[in-house]
């Protein structure tokens, strides 16, 4: 196996890291203090994925309450940020079988990115304390880019960041958006099912579409045939 001079661009909650329970608590909380009733987790899932501000936005209208104002939305956004940032790490863990999966891509020459609609410095601290941020060349966040995932743009600044060729690109991810941006940038998508879309998977065209990390190494393999 060959990979030198692939760039694997992974999606981060919910493709690496099962970050579910954190930013749902972190929302629960917010709900409660404006008289909200809190969601269940399984509930809030696909709610995850398209950044913070359209999480509470998603959370406010399913939850039957009137959209958000521009005056209400800023404390409420800097309020959820505050308090998921102060338990990043408490119930989030990492998929299994994806170390081992990296371990094995990267021997054989392949390099990593993270290419997310969070936060930049969550996204950052995350992984740092799982340790896992050394791994990746670049790790990019929506507000670190002008325009966010579905966007190609956001794809090419993390490839650019490492000097990369975009024809040389596959985004691993775990719902539509990541799919969308796969389009976008012409690369090749790798779906992992235990993410947090809303759409069916199998709806969308993909590459390859896998359940578990210890098939990602061959799936990988047949998208550079």
């Amino acid at each position: 196996m060959n990979l030198n001079g692939y760039i694997l661009a992974f999606d981060l909650d919910g493709t690496l890291v099962d970050t579910a329970p954190d930013i749902i608590d972190a929302l629960n909380k917010v709900l409660a203090e404006a008289g909200i009733k809190p969601f269940h987790l399984d509930e809030a899932r696909p709610m995850i994925g398209r950044g913070s501000m359209e999480l509470l936005r998603r959370a406010y209208a399913l939850a039957g309450q009137p959209p958000l104002s521009q005056e209400e939305e800023k404390p409420l956004l800097h309020r959820l940020l505050t308090l998921y940032e102060a338990h990043i790490n408490d119930q989030s863990r990492v998929y299994d079988g994806m170390v081992a999966a990296l371990d094995t891509l990267e021997a054989a020459g392949a390099r990593f990115a993270v290419c997310t609609n969070k936060p930049n410095y969550l996204a950052v601290k995350l992984l740092e304390t799982l340790g896992l941020s050394r791994r990746f060349g670049s790790i990019k966040g929506a507000d670190v880019v002008r325009h966010k995932k579905p966007a190609a743009g956001h794809l090419k600044a993390c490839i650019d960041e490492m000097d990369g060729d975009m024809r040389q690109v596959i985004m691993i991810g775990d719902s539509e958006t990541d799919f969308l941006t796969a389009k976008a940038a012409d690369v090749q998508c790798i779906l992992f099912t235990h993410g947090y879309s809303e759409r069916p998977l199998a709806e969308l065209n993909a590459d390859a579409l896998l359940d578990h990390y210890r098939d990602l190494p061959a799936a990988v393999m047949r998208c550079i045939k």
